[in-house]
């Protein structure tokens, strides 16, 4: 297919179905996204959904490491935690001011509570449990990995 093509087919397409970065249902009641990529029949590949779990975890590690200096320095089991908790939503977990307070004196065992005591906490239960008692111990848990 040459190039020039593709680029007015994709412009045409557009045109038809648009192009959104969020979902949306659409005439037909199917969950799509994308520029018509029709979630609801289709799904996403497990090639897709591999790519995009590197993606996130490469983007929460390098956030995590330029906003916190002694993010380095945690072992990392307790590294883990903050990139798995990173999943809510970067910007929700950076509202979690003082959880980051007790984690830059090397307060663990404040920490631990800091994510226990969470709307997330209720929301995501035994997960919240989990990442607390690692990140209070700086050990993954046997039935962790």
């Amino acid at each position: 297919m040459e190039q020039s093509f593709k680029a007015s087919l994709k412009q045409f397409i557009i045109s038809h179905e648009s192009r959104s970065n969020f979902p949306y249902t659409d005439t037909v009641g199917k969950v799509t996204i994308g520029i018509g990529y029709n979630l609801s029949d289709r799904g996403l590949s497990d090639a897709w959904i591999d790519d995009q779990y590197e993606k996130d975890v490469i983007y929460f590690n390098a956030q995590l490491w330029h906003d916190f200096p002694w993010y380095s320095s945690l072992s990392e089991a307790r590294q883990m935690v903050l990139i798995d908790m990173a999943f809510m939503g970067y910007k929700a977990l950076k509202g979690f001011i003082k959880l980051f307070e007790a984690l830059s004196q090397g307060d663990y065992e404040k920490a631990s509570l800091e994510i226990l005591n969470s709307l997330w906490a209720r929301q995501v239960g035994q997960r919240a449990i989990e990442d607390a008692e690692i990140m209070r111990s700086g050990e993954l848990c046997s039935h962790s990995v």
